[in-house]
């Protein structure tokens, strides 16, 4: 049985990645303060984090009947299961890392000292260190299975689109597998699914024979899913990241909650769109505070004045003025630039 625990792993994280994950544009370069704070967290993380890996080659896999067992373990993940049988898999990795507890309880003391900058950097840095944890095992998967002629799939975990969440513990079970004392540092499941410490990830590489298979399916070549720079296993380009667990969506109702991941890239704005606000409020405003200009290359600026008071200090008044820059409707109208001024 081949088992990975690293206590060491190279946590390197490239810039356009970190860039990416704290929410700015592709190709954007930080300056002035955003720098200085990333360059905080760097600094804080290489001096203070304790990241780990734990891999290891599992014992069987199956996907007979519509289901998906590992290691007599069945889940509830109809997709990962297609997706294996697509590329007839017949065995897999399953992977624990973890950029470590000292992260998230830094970040927690720094939100309790009012500095939510220095909290929000930091928790986009462990995020970071996350996902360049699971792709630095990915490699060192593929480096094991191109000796062998076999292939790597994208890795794929609870709480992604079409696996819920709450099959984290069987995950975590499997990953145990009735050991003791396993990981390097303490690693829970909390009732919701999340993981303690939540700067941590879960995750299932599926391994097939099939080179020729794998290689006409693009969508099943782990290297679109993978940043790492210069690798010796890449088949096709870096395309984009897979979805992160911590996200925005799980706080939202489903009334409101973005559509599945396969589709949010092809749908366009709409004025029929779905608000919390009220749509009279939002059409008030629209036409009493909100400015609009389209250019000449289908980019959009638009800007906001913001009026209200404060919830205390005898209800103080407060004005605010958004500038937000978007991009042409084909690009999907990233965000450019925005600025918020009193």
């Amino acid at each position: 049985m081949f088992e990975l625990i690293d206590t060491h792993p190279d946590v390197t994280i490239q810039e356009a990645e970190y860039i990416r994950l704290l929410g700015y544009p592709r190709g954007h370069v930080l300056e002035g303060r955003p720098k200085e704070l990333a360059e905080w967290a760097r600094q804080w993380y290489q001096k203070n984090g304790n990241p780990w890996v734990y891999a290891r080659k599992t014992d069987g896999l199956e996907t007979n009947d519509d289901q998906l067992r590992i290691e007599g373990i069945q889940f509830s993940t109809k997709r990962l299961r297609d997706q294996l049988v697509e590329a007839q898999v017949g065995d897999a990795f399953v992977v624990a890392v973890s950029a470590g507890n000292e992260c998230e309880t830094m970040a927690h003391q720094l939100w309790l000292k009012e500095k939510p900058d220095e909290y929000f950097f930091l928790e986009v840095y462990g995020s970071a260190v996350v996902e360049q944890l699971i792709v630095s095992t990915g490699f060192r998967i593929c480096e094991w299975a191109d000796q062998r002629r076999l292939a790597v799939l994208p890795h794929y975990s609870p709480g992604y689109p079409g696996w819920d969440i709450s099959d984290q513990r069987l995950l975590f079970n499997v990953i145990l597998n009735q050991r003791r004392n396993l990981f390097p540092a303490e690693l829970r499941v909390l009732e919701t699914g999340m993981l303690s410490p939540k700067k941590s990830l879960l995750a299932v590489f599926g391994i097939t024979s099939q080179l020729d298979k794998v290689q006409r399916l693009t969508n099943l070549i782990p290297c679109q899913n993978c940043s790492l720079p210069s690798c010796q296993y890449r088949r096709v380009p870096y395309r984009h990241a897979l979805p992160q667990i911590e996200s925005v969506r799980r706080t939202q109702s489903e009334k409101f909650s973005n559509p599945p991941f396969e589709t949010v890239a092809a749908l366009p704005l709409t004025q029929n769109a779905k608000y919390m606000t009220s749509s009279n409020a939002l059409r008030k405003w629209s036409q009493e505070r909100l400015n609009i200009n389209v250019l000449d290359d289908g980019a959009v600026e638009a800007q906001f004045r913001y009026d209200g008071t404060t919830c205390s200090n005898l209800g103080h008044p407060l004005e605010f003025m958004y500038h937000v820059k978007l991009g042409p409707a084909e690009g999907g109208y990233t965000v450019e630039h925005v600025r918020c001024v009193p």
